[in-house]
């Protein structure tokens, strides 16, 4: 077996190929299946699966790979062990290595729970940053308020997560006045400042409530 070319460069979204050479240096015909590793079959995939390699010829298949704009697979090298298995035996007939550099992919999501809190004076929200990119990812955090009318603060203010995995922080909500009757909505913004990425701004409200209930 040869592997041709035997490393390859493809980034998320994109599609790259191998082409696999088999050669059948023995006396009788040979009916052949080309395998990738079960952890990599999401993102590659053999054609032909199955061929017959006659006596002193050789046939070429192709292994194609397709990395998903996602957490799976990570950025990176992988190697890839490519197997040719006879027909009906589990005895490797012929086997081959190759290696694929998988491109960088940056995709971070933010949300806040809940996005919206009831409370006369104070109330406290949970940011998540969920990574969906293949590569870790650090945000610096802050905090804005539009009105004017809130004390807003988060802890820490830096998070980072890996690919697939989801950061979290504490934002804490203080009104600056008290309400005595009715009720007044705020916006609550959170910043991420995202290290490779864009930046993000999450927004979610805080309706502060009259200390005395209306008659």
């Amino acid at each position: 077996m040869e592997l041709v070319p035997s490393a390859l460069a493809v980034d998320p979204g994109r599609l790259g190929s191998m082409k696999v050479h088999l050669t059948n240096s023995g006396a009788e015909p040979c009916d052949v299946a080309v395998e990738v590793p079960s952890p990599d079959r999401d993102w590659s995939w053999v054609h032909p699966e199955s061929c017959s390699v006659t006596p002193g010829e050789e046939v070429v298949v192709a292994v194609f790979f397709k990395p998903a704009c996602g957490p799976h697979p990570t950025a990176g090298t992988h190697t890839v062990d490519i197997v040719a298995r006879a027909s009906g035996g589990d005895v490797a007939a012929a086997q081959g290595q190759g290696t694929v550099d998988v491109g960088p992919f940056v995709d971070a999501v933010g949300t806040l729970h809940p996005m919206v809190a009831y409370d006369p004076m104070a109330s406290s929200y949970t940011f998540n940053l969920e990574n969906r990119g293949n590569v870790p990812v650090t945000a610096t955090l802050s905090t804005d308020d539009p009105s004017g009318g809130l004390e807003l603060h988060v802890q820490p203010t830096r998070v980072s997560a890996e690919p697939g995995e989801t950061a979290t922080a504490t934002v804490q909500v203080q009104a600056r006045k008290k309400l005595k009757r009715g009720e007044q909505t705020y916006r609550v913004c959170v910043l991420a400042e995202v290290e490779g990425g864009s930046d993000l701004r999450i927004e979610g409200a805080f309706r502060q409530q009259g200390l005395k209930k209306a008659k």
